[in-house]
């Protein structure tokens, strides 16, 4: 029994030679199955997308009853067309700047009411109780420094020139020249301060008090005038 046993396992295959040969088969079965699946997705798919895009799409319509159609117009009619309000510009505003004016322009005689006349004026206004009015002191105008920088747009001008008055001892020592003098020039076109540059002894006096009583329009930055330093030649000739 063992001897046919044995002999009967000589010629059955079995192991690694058979499964070698199944694999095989089954390799090639399963690889056509799985390209027929992804073949037929690829086709299902296509054909969805044709179909959805060959669908008619759904278009919203909206009915207008005739009763609320108009008329529309005569092709013949004679009349005007009609007028269009065109708005009239208006330009931006813009800030005041005090000019000074020389003084001959100024009118030759004006009064002025004095503190008395005021109080006179104003005795009838009675006041009940404690109350009082308070008049705050105007603001000191911020004058810079010699030599600081200040960004204006317009320098000052000068309308009224002082000339000045020659020295004698200069004029009969012969000196004559130009004195550099740098003044300046408040909001109001005052000279508010005087330094000489460029200086000549004797004439360094009467440059200064004929350039303290110039009157400039002034300086302008952003369309508000600004106080500044401006150089002013003051010549001295003798002929």
């Amino acid at each position: 029994m063992t001897t046919q046993m044995a002999s009967l396992y000589e010629f059955m295959p079995y192991g690694a030679p058979e499964l070698k040969e199944v694999a095989r088969k089954y390799l090639v079965r399963a690889t056509m199955v799985g390209s027929a699946l992804w073949i037929a997705i690829f086709l299902l798919s296509f054909g969805s997308v044709q179909i959805l895009a060959h669908r008619p799409k759904e278009t919203s319509v909206i009915v207008v009853p005739y009763r609320e159609l108009a008329a529309p117009p005569p092709l013949t009619s004679n009349a005007p067309p009609p007028q269009v309000a065109v708005a009239t510009p208006v330009a931006p505003p813009s800030v005041g700047v005090a000019v000074p004016v020389p003084d001959a322009e100024a009118p030759p005689e004006q009064t002025f009411a004095s503190q008395q006349d005021i109080a006179q004026a104003t005795s009838s206004v009675e006041t009940s109780g404690d109350q009082s009015i308070v008049v705050a002191p105007p603001a000191e105008e911020e004058l810079p420094k010699f030599g600081e920088y200040v960004y204006v747009e317009e320098l000052p001008e000068a309308i009224t020139k002082v000339p000045p008055q020659y020295p004698d001892i200069a004029r009969e020592a012969g000196v004559d020249g130009t004195v550099l003098v740098q003044a300046l020039v408040g909001k109001d076109g005052k000279v508010k301060d005087v330094r000489v540059q460029k200086s000549i002894p004797m004439l360094d006096a009467a440059a200064i008090a004929a350039v303290k009583q110039w009157v400039f329009k002034p300086a302008l930055s952003n369309n508000k005038p600004v106080a500044v330093w401006v150089a002013v030649p003051v010549r001295f000739t003798l002929h």
